[in-house]
């Protein structure tokens, strides 16, 4: 480190511009946190799940972390091929030697500028959604750890042609159908007839990133010209048309691929492969690994409850495996409830009248869309909420108008949530001076686009919203009325 910082060192202006940021940065936030808690207010900080394959933490500590692989989430609702958040899975074994001293010192620094602290995507601590660093897209993952499917477990099944099952699945009939007339351009540049009508990729694009470097460099890319999205998107499928996902570091371990049965190898099967695949795919995602991942969680999550006084929630949002709620509720840990991803199968709203008093309520938060985006985003929810939550016949208005707003807010102010939380866009929705700007432009983070970075600005200034006593008075209004104001404290004034 010396070396680095020495006046002639290459990097030396770059390294003490860091220097100066971080040290503000330290000051500044450390003079923040002193002001809140004189005043009585709580900071809640955020626990990130991952690091940048390129920080600090990877430079100084690599033998902590899964430098081949991303981390990422299976698909869901909002995300069809999953997620690819880019990140390197931990080395649980290696963090495990100094009793998990670098999430020590991580709280342990956390806890010098907040009071409360939200776990991001807690269900990592369980298992991880872990892809190979060539993916791009988060579909063609697998479980860490988990019990894989092992080679003896298939055969003694009847499954025994492994290559077909782990080989993307390409026939001419498919390349006919997803490319039309450019299919002969598409097999000569990125795939091999192995045999008649029967292709493989090539080795230089039989990757996700491969085939995106192929597309955008290939000394022959004027033949798909402005086609060049539906060609990725078409390769992606091929790609991903696999029903087994083998193991890279072990050769006889498989791994049933997310959503199988939508596949084309999966349909091509015989009957008696369809049905033992199908068993096997329920039992790796739902049944086999619940008392692992328990035991996974048993191991790490006190480490970091201990080493704090910091009050501690857990982002359970997603395919929540059954071992989650209950090993929440043995370590004290506050869950987080979002009306519109309700943790009950079934649902399509939740109900924030019927939240536990253990949980955080929101109507949105910095990882999705606010209010006004969600509502005006599809007709058809927002007419199913309008009816079956709002419970009015009438037709609901294109607009999240105030009115709308300040229902939704009520039912989380009023919710047995020890905690409410509200992002500052969804309370100035409660004013229409305040929604003159696209919703969508309002959306902090997509944690399914990686280009889409924490870039949001509040578009008016904090000085206008103190002179403006209509908001002021909006909002007191619902934390008054809900019980939620400070015991003891005066409401005269907004």
């Amino acid at each position: 480190l010396d070396k680095l910082v020495v006046a002639d060192a290459l990097h030396h202006d770059i390294i003490r511009f860091h220097y100066y940021v971080q040290y503000h940065l330290f000051t500044q936030l450390s003079d923040a946190a002193t002001y809140a808690r004189k005043n009585k207010v709580i900071l809640k900080g955020d626990l990130p799940i991952g690091v940048d394959r390129n920080s600090v933490d990877t430079w100084v500590n690599p033998t902590l972390f899964r430098m081949n692989t991303a981390t990422g989430a299976p698909p869901d609702y909002f995300a069809k091929s999953g997620q690819n958040w880019g990140f390197p899975t931990y080395n649980w074994e290696e963090m495990s030697k100094d009793n998990y001293g670098w999430w020590r010192a991580r709280l342990t620094q956390l806890s010098k500028f907040f009071t409360a602290y939200r776990i991001d995507h807690i269900l990592g601590f369980f298992r991880i959604w872990e892809l190979p660093d060539h993916a791009a897209t988060g579909l063609c993952g697998k479980f860490r750890p988990s019990i894989p499917l092992s080679q003896e477990e298939l055969l003694g099944d009847g499954i025994w042609d492994f290559d077909r099952m782990s080989r993307p699945y390409i026939r001419q009939d498919m390349l006919e159908e997803k490319f039309g007339s450019l299919w002969t351009i598409v097999a000569a540049n990125f795939l091999h007839e192995y045999q008649k009508h029967c292709y493989e990729f090539k080795e230089e694009c039989n990757t996700e990133k491969k085939i995106i470097t192929k597309i955008k460099t290939s000394p022959e890319k004027s033949l798909w010209l402005e086609k060049e999205d539906s060609i990725q998107r078409g390769l992606f499928d091929l790609l991903q048309n696999i029903v087994l996902i083998r193991d890279p570091e072990d050769s006889t371990k498989y791994y049933p691929r997310f959503n199988l049965e939508d596949t084309s190898s999966f349909r091509d099967l015989d009957e008696h492969s369809k049905n033992v695949l199908r068993r096997l795919y329920h039992d790796y995602y739902f049944v086999r690994q619940e008392n692992l991942w328990r035991q996974n969680a048993l191991k790490t999550l006190p480490v970091l409850l201990d080493c704090s006084d910091m009050l501690a929630c857990g982002e359970d949002l997603g395919l929540i495996p059954a071992c989650v709620h209950p090993v929440m509720l043995e370590l004290a840990l506050i869950g987080l409830r979002i009306q519109r991803m309700p943790s009950e199968p079934g649902l399509e709203f939740d109900i924030p009248s019927k939240y536990s008093y253990m949980t955080v309520c929101a109507p949105s938060c910095h990882d999705c869309s606010t209010l006004r985006a969600w509502w005006e985003g599809d007709e058809g929810t927002r007419s199913r909420f309008y009816k079956t939550v709002i419970g009015s016949d009438k037709e609901a208005p294109s607009r999240c108008t105030p009115e709308v707003v300040n229902f939704i807010l009520q039912q989380h102010f009023d919710a047995p949530s020890m905690w409410a939380i509200f992002p500052l866009q969804d309370l100035l929705a409660l004013k229409d001076k305040y929604t003159a700007r696209p919703a969508a432009e309002e959306t902090i983070n997509d944690p399914t686009n990686p280009r889409h970075y924490w870039r949001f600005r509040l578009h008016v200034s904090l000085e206008s919203i103190l002179e403006d006593k209509d908001i002021q008075a909006s909002i007191k209004n619902l934390v008054t009325s809900s019980g939620r104001s400070f015991p003891g404290k005066k409401t005269d004034k907004a």
